[in-house]
């Protein structure tokens, strides 16, 4: 809704075409920051999704196609380069101040954004029963990506941080590098707050994506 009403302005100033589309989106991508309560951090209540991917770094990896759908077969240096490219793009867009950036999560914030406050073993509660409702994983998944977002958000409003796709974070292990949350490919056991895995920070994936954060960049 955001983005059409955008477009409809920029269309009746006369302003259309691709550069419109991608300042719409690039608008739209945005909002979705949600502040992290006690942080001085937002996060995106979605995984970055294959448009916005696309009109920031001129790609379209995923192995499961759908504009809507959460990117994949990224590796943590192409999320990062995105990061990077998002940065200037939304800078040049005035949407964002030069003291400001895109980035991943540090493991820390992730974790605690995705629990939401709680301290159980998912941030709906203990019931592996219920992770149906919030996440896509080896119980239900259909081996192809849903549009991001379509199950239940976390308390804070965040989406798919239990399954889906793995989350690249920005810590590093040695060469490798931290993923959390499990994803279509995952038990329950493997979505739970607490789930991470270390792997190659060269691995593009069809079960590996990531979600950004909005902070003040280093001086």
């Amino acid at each position: 809704m955001m983005r059409r009403a955008i477009l409809a302005l920029l269309a009746a100033s006369g302003i259309c075409g691709h550069a419109a589309e991608k300042d719409a989106l690039l608008r739209e991508w945005h909002a979705g920051f949600i502040p992290v309560p006690e942080s001085d951090v937002r996060m995106h209540k979605l995984e970055t999704t294959q448009e916005v991917y696309h009109a920031v770094a001129g790609a379209e990896p995923s192995r499961w196609k759908g504009p809507r759908n959460s990117v994949e077969v990224v590796s943590w240096d192409d999320a990062i380069a995105f990061c990077q490219k998002a940065t200037l793009a939304l800078r040049a867009a005035k949407l964002i101040g030069a003291d400001q950036e895109v980035r991943l999560p540090t493991e820390h914030e992730w974790e605690r954004a995705c629990r939401a406050g709680t301290t159980t073993a998912y941030s709906f509660g203990d019931d592996a029963g219920m992770l149906g409702e919030y996440a896509w994983f080896t119980g239900n998944a259909a081996g192809n990506d849903p549009p991001a977002g379509a199950k239940k958000a976390n308390p804070w409003g965040l989406f798919d941080t239990h399954g889906y796709l793995w989350e690249w974070c920005a810590d590093l292990v040695g060469e490798e590098r931290v993923i959390r949350g499990g994803a279509w490919t995952s038990s329950a056991a493997e979505c739970r707050s607490d789930s991470r895995q270390v792997v190659s920070r060269e691995a593009r994936v069809p079960d590996v994506g990531f979600r950004c954060v909005l902070g003040k960049a280093p001086r």
